[in-house]
């Protein structure tokens, strides 16, 4: 290496002490760029100019659906009163549907209260769900609850949106756990509609035995009857006799399955009942009284740290390149 750089390197070696004198050197320079940063960012994070964003949170818990099921309604049995991982599961799927955004758009006119414009965005409905996602968060907590948090400029709107994403989270998971319990239902309904067609066909028929051939009394009363009679028409009410008492016990076997239905179908209705919620909300959403965000200390000092930054190693790079070309200038005076 020549001994022109060795020596240019060996004098230029920098520590902390020349960083020191550097900055003391060109302080009211640094002063200068720090004060502009400060008084800048201290008009722009006006809330006048950066308008502040409020912060509302609701907390829930899904509730064990199984609290509405028939087994635990009409049998003896411990439940657990709130829900498990899954119904957790189930409960962050609804709240980040595509359904339930398009529906807080709708009834909130998120269009105008963002401030988009349709007729000017090639993907409106994509630019303003982005837009809502950006300001709303569902997640699970360390202790197991559902935290809705939504964040806007409104504190009353932040409110309103974080409960009503919360009602509409205990309506679609209502619905969908009744969907199964109406299936089961309407199967009931038929078996019961089928049995009751049943007892009645059999009905129709005893009275139309006993109508026919006098057949009128209690079955004990039928032998003595039959003995009565003679001839062709004695062995037709024998004949007849014998299907009305094995009739008369298909429908007392028939009555009973229809009791048994009808008691399996009254119980199924009664688990679906949309005024049953299925979360246990532990804290609505209320207007915030603070803002959550900008932190304006924290802008202004942050520019206040930056600014100091660049303009040291502006100042460093002036002094080292002041440093290099006297360097090279008593190089070509000494050749």
């Amino acid at each position: 290496m020549p001994k022109f750089f060795i020596s240019c390197y060996m004098d230029s070696s920098f520590n902390l002490i020349a960083f020191l004198r550097i900055v003391w050197r060109w302080r009211k320079p640094i002063l200068i760029i720090c004060g502009v940063a400060i008084l800048a960012t201290t008009i722009i994070s006006d809330p006048h100019i950066m308008k502040p964003y409020y912060e509302s949170d609701s907390v829930f818990y899904p509730l064990n659906p199984n609290l509405t099921s028939s087994s635990a309604l009409f049998e003896l049995g411990e439940q657990s009163y709130f829900g498990g991982s899954n119904d957790v599961d189930r409960i962050l799927s609804i709240a980040n549907s595509e359904p339930l955004k398009l529906y807080l758009i709708h009834k909130f006119k998120l269009f105008q209260h963002y401030d988009i414009d349709s007729s000017k965005e090639n993907y409106p409905v994509y630019t303003v769900m982005r837009e809502l996602e950006d300001n709303m968060t569902v997640e699970k907590n360390e202790k197991g609850a559902v935290v809705v948090t939504v964040i806007d400029h409104g504190k009353k709107v932040a409110a309103d949106m974080a409960n009503e994403i919360v009602d509409q989270i205990d309506i679609a998971n209502k619905k969908l756990l009744n969907e199964n319990k109406t299936k089961i239902l309407t199967i009931y309904a038929g078996k019961l509609k089928d049995k009751e067609a049943e007892v009645k066909n059999m009905t129709d028929t005893i009275f139309y035995l006993k109508h026919r051939f006098n057949l009128y009394g209690g079955i004990d009363q039928l032998d003595r009857l039959i003995k009565t009679s003679e001839g062709t028409r004695g062995s037709d009410m024998d004949a007849a006799s014998e299907q009305v008492k094995v009739l008369e016990e298909k429908k007392k076997g028939s009555i009973r399955e229809l009791n048994n239905t009808q008691s399996m179908y009254e119980q199924y209705k009664s688990t679906i009942n949309d005024a049953v919620p299925t979360l246990y909300i532990l804290e609505k959403a209320i207007p915030a009284e603070r803002k959550s965000k900008p932190i304006r200390w924290l802008i202004v000092l942050g520019s206040a740290l930056i600014s100091f930054v660049l303009g040291t190693l502006a100042v460093i790079l002036i002094e080292r390149y002041k440093y290099i070309k006297a360097a090279f200038a008593d190089v070509s005076k000494a050749s």
